[in-house]
């Protein structure tokens, strides 16, 4: 269980099991060709990105995140999604952004639950 210590002293506690993928697949902002960040980790609730630039934070966003291959006869997923915390990686030239996930369409659920099992591997092996 991930615990991160939020603004105001409250607690944000994580009970996804997040899992890490063999892909650092491209996450968009809406439609646009902009991208946002690479995908960090991933499971049904929510996403990490490592981007150029900061996110703000609390910002709702329809994301489009690129498969690494044609899954489905999809070669994409969009979705939407809420800016919960953004901060420097530890490379300051980067930065590090947390998404809550919205409620997925069934197809997106069925999507990411593939890329998470064809593509993930565990931290540490």
């Amino acid at each position: 269980m991930d615990t991160r210590e939020r603004t105001g002293g409250e607690k944000d506690l994580r009970q996804a099991n997040r899992k890490y993928l063999v892909f650092y697949l491209r996450v968009f902002d809406g439609m646009s060709s902009k991208i946002l960040g690479h995908l960090v980790d991933i499971s049904e609730k929510g996403i990490m990105l490592v981007g150029d630039n900061p996110i703000p934070v609390g910002e709702d966003y329809r994301l489009r995140m690129r498969l690494p291959t044609q899954m489905k006869d999809r070669n994409e997923i969009i979705f939407t999604a809420t800016s919960r915390w953004c901060k420097n990686d530890a490379n300051p030239d980067f930065y590090l952004a947390g998404f809550q996930i919205h409620e997925l369409e069934p197809d997106a659920r069925e999507l990411i639950g593939s890329l998470i099992s064809d593509f993930s591997y565990n931290e540490g092996h």
